[in-house]
């Protein structure tokens, strides 16, 4: 396995932070009917459509269950805004 370059390393230390900062109070889940806490960073536009992983406005905090299912692209992502198309970018 390849060791990250210096730059991806300090790309992933600000990521970290940013994490941190939007997990740091706990809130619920944004999925209507979930009571879970929401424990784990998801992007609604993905690094493959364009966005940023250290884009603030680009990460919410869902339940780890519901990251998983959205990674899957389900119809109601889109209608929560919790998934963005590519030509949905600013």
């Amino acid at each position: 396995m390849r060791a990250r370059s210096l730059k991806t390393q300090r790309k992933y230390r600000q990521r970290r932070k940013l994490v941190a900062e939007l997990l740091a109070e706990p809130t619920k889940c944004p999925v209507p009917g979930c009571d879970r806490v929401a424990d784990s960073p998801h992007e609604p536009l993905t690094r493959a459509r364009g966005g940023s992983i250290l884009d603030p406005d680009n990460v919410v905090a869902v339940c780890w269950e519901h990251n998983q299912e959205l990674t899957l692209e389900p119809p109601w992502g889109y209608e929560l805004g919790l998934l963005k198309h590519s030509w949905e970018t600013p």
